[in-house]
């Protein structure tokens, strides 16, 4: 049998942007830009600036910029920062079959050296591709349920790979990489059910992990070398051996999960999607006022019901507890509109209305479905007068197979850069679309931020 670790460093090793087909280009900077527009929204939320007040508080070399805060830092700082604000609103990417986002450790790494290094922009595309490829690999081939937070564990090796990738690091470099993260691996779901801010930090943990990691192994410091299978490694230890090994090695080197993912239209939790998706169509099919509901019903998978579909209560971190509830979102669905970003500042979360609504709203598991199965939901709205509205959704939007446009994924762009506490010229945020756009054609792709300071 093949050692896991040695195949994907060689096959990382050898990929260059030649070896990209157009599709996976064009859906990597899709995504690259989707991730900005979080980033610049997202920099208003609650710890991230006091996290970025703290990392600049340390110094450094000025090498990397921090996305919408007009400073540069050393380039695991930027990274952790950028991956920080990215991920704060819970607007960013996901892989819905495995519950994890990707772009979001490795965007900030790779983008960090890239802009500490020169490298171009088709190194970029490359790096990240290769790096939301492996980060998807290690989510889709766990059979476990969640007990880790895979996007800071599996985040933290796509973080390395893409950080490896613009450091062009050989196959032995870029193993001993992987090694020297897996010392740093870590994220739980304790923080989530708790509502703690440190939930929107794991995956800057891991972007910055990777950048020192990928730093470390071009200095000749060696790590672990049977990362993934050893007696030790990652899927024993961190997932009791329950893994999909030819799932996570199939089509490597051709095939780029980066395609698996989903783009959010809202800024919650991807396991609240297919409730809103449910709620603001039986709303539109039938046309009624939520002072005519008595109560609604939302059925979904076990994971969903467990992670997010508890009664709604406001605690320490009232922009956490809305984004990771189905009463509250799908409460907003039915009442207003498309949730979106003001939906989950604090004064609005705190609203007895917001409050009432949620509290009509319960969650009930679905045995037809898979206990893993984000993307269907049922709702079900029990009226006053006795009459019973249903709508079911299989395909929640955003997912590959209801994906979101080039011209949607801009106009959330352009929402979002319109939303953050910087405000930024229509000229500077139009150069930025366009920059990405075209981000094969640019030779130095840490441009592409400097173009905000």
């Amino acid at each position: 049998m093949s050692d896991m670790v040695d195949e994907i460093s060689a096959s990382y090793e050898k990929l260059q942007f030649d070896d990209l087909s157009p599709e996976v280009v064009n859906t990597t900077k899709k995504f690259i830009l989707d991730t900005l527009g979080c980033g610049l929204a997202g920099k208003k939320a609650p710890g991230c600036s006091e996290a970025y007040e703290l990392f600049k508080s340390f110094g450094g070399k000025e090498e990397a910029t921090v996305l919408g805060f007009n400073s540069r830092m050393p380039c695991p700082h930027a990274a952790f920062v950028n991956s920080v604000v990215s991920h704060a609103l819970d607007f960013d990417d996901t892989l819905d079959e495995a519950a994890m986002h990707c772009y979001v450790s490795a965007l900030p790494a790779a983008l960090s050296l890239a802009e500490a290094r020169h490298a171009s922009g088709r190194q970029l595309v490359t790096s990240v591709a290769l790096g939301v490829d492996l980060t998807c690999r290690l989510g889709v081939a766990i059979k476990t349920p969640l007990s880790w937070v895979r996007t800071a564990t599996c985040g933290s090796f796509g973080a390395t790979a893409a950080a490896g990738k613009v450091l062009n690091l050989k196959q032995q470099d870029l193993r001993n990489a992987f090694g020297v993260v897996y010392s740093q691996t870590s994220g739980n779901m304790q923080c989530l059910l708790d509502g703690g801010l440190s939930k929107r930090m794991q995956p800057g943990f891991s972007a910055r992990a990777g950048v020192l990691s990928a730093l470390m192994a071009e200095a000749g410091i060696t790590g672990a070398r049977d990362v993934f299978e050893g007696r030790f490694g990652f899927f024993n230890l961190y997932e009791h051996g329950a893994y999909d090994r030819e799932g996570c090695l199939e089509g490597l080197g051709e095939e780029f999960f980066g395609m698996k993912l989903s783009i959010k239209p809202y800024p919650s939790c991807r396991m609240t999607h297919s409730s809103i998706d449910a709620a603001l169509a039986v709303r539109e099919k039938y046309g009624f006022n939520f002072e005519e509901v008595d109560r609604v019903e939302i059925l979904v998978c076990d994971m969903s019901r467990e992670m997010v579909g508890g009664p709604f209560e406001v605690r320490e971190n009232p922009q956490v507890d809305a984004q990771f509830s189905i009463p509250y979102t799908v409460g907003v669905a039915l009442t207003k509109r498309k949730p979106f970003i003001e939906d989950f500042d604090e004064a609005v979360v705190r609203s007895e209305q917001r409050k009432l609504v949620a509290s009509r709203i319960s969650v009930l598991t679905d045995k037809n479905i898979d206990v893993r199965d984000i993307k269907p939901a049922t709702i079900k709205v029990f009226l006053k007068n006795g009459e019973l509205l249903t709508h079911r959704i299989d395909v929640l939007k955003g997912h590959p197979e209801n994906p979101v446009s080039w011209e949607e994924c801009k106009e959330k762009f352009k929402k979002c850069a319109a939303l953050g506490i910087r405000k930024y010229s229509d000229q500077k945020i139009d150069r930025l679309v366009e920059t990405i756009l075209n981000l094969e054609k640019v030779k130095d792709a840490g441009s592409i931020l400097t173009v905000l300071l």
